[in-house]
């Protein structure tokens, strides 16, 4: 990975993809999730043999210019960062519509953990905010903010990894700055939004310290 790639513009919608069908590099193999906005594929990489998983915009959304601008940042702050414990996404060698190429985890979101134990260990919790918290001062180290830390977005991996998911609202202070008539600025999820973001300015490293807090407290309580 690393080569450069024709960046993808936003026009006509495409066709839906199954698994069987090749896009560029990649041949899917395994429909993992879908959901109101992209399907995601386990696929195979033709060029190393690698497994990983593609992000896949429904159709009907690849010629919206406001999804595909922030898509694409999503990538983009993706291929930036490099920490073991935030999922890889990498450059294919060429692209023929709007797609990501993520490394391929298998694991379960702390979520999902969460709704069978209500609430967990402390020494549990603290490992895994301890290990979320590493991960955000790499990453607000390179101007990055995540802006949506959530059980959602917390990929547990063997017993004691994890990997950091969705950079779809993500801020990056190097790029240029985003603003959408008739987009609402208000962006995140409540339960875990700080009082700026719930007032519709756009935060800063602090807004992912108190997401933290928030998670911390209702991974010891369980609320």
């Amino acid at each position: 990975y690393g080569a450069s790639h024709v960046p993808v513009r936003p026009g006509g919608a495409m066709r839906e993809v199954a698994v069987g069908e090749t896009i560029d590099q990649y041949m899917l193999s395994e429909l993992l999730a879908r959901s109101g906005m992209a399907s995601i594929f386990k696929a195979i990489d033709a060029a190393s043999g690698q497994t990983v998983a593609l992000k896949i915009p429904h159709p009907q959304l690849e010629s919206d210019v406001v999804f595909f601008e922030r898509f694409r940042r999503e990538e983009k702050i993706g291929q930036k960062l490099d920490h073991p414990n935030i999922i890889k996404v990498f450059s294919p060698r060429e692209k023929s519509r709007m797609y990501m190429a993520m490394e391929c985890i298998d694991g379960r979101s702390l979520r999902a953990i969460m709704q069978e134990r209500r609430t967990l260990p402390a020494e549990r919790a603290l490992e895994i905010a301890c290990q979320v918290t590493e991960a955000l001062v790499y990453m607000h180290g390179q101007g990055i903010v995540h802006r949506d830390i959530k059980p959602e977005n917390i990929l547990l991996v063997g017993e004691h990894g994890l990997k950091i998911l969705d950079f779809g609202i993500a801020m990056d202070d190097s790029a240029r700055r985003l603003t959408w008539t008739g987009l609402s600025s208000t962006l995140g999820t409540p339960d875990y939004m700080a009082p700026e973001q719930i007032g519709g300015r756009r935060g800063d490293a602090r807004t992912d310290v108190y997401a933290v807090g928030t998670l911390l407290y209702e991974m010891l309580t369980g609320e």
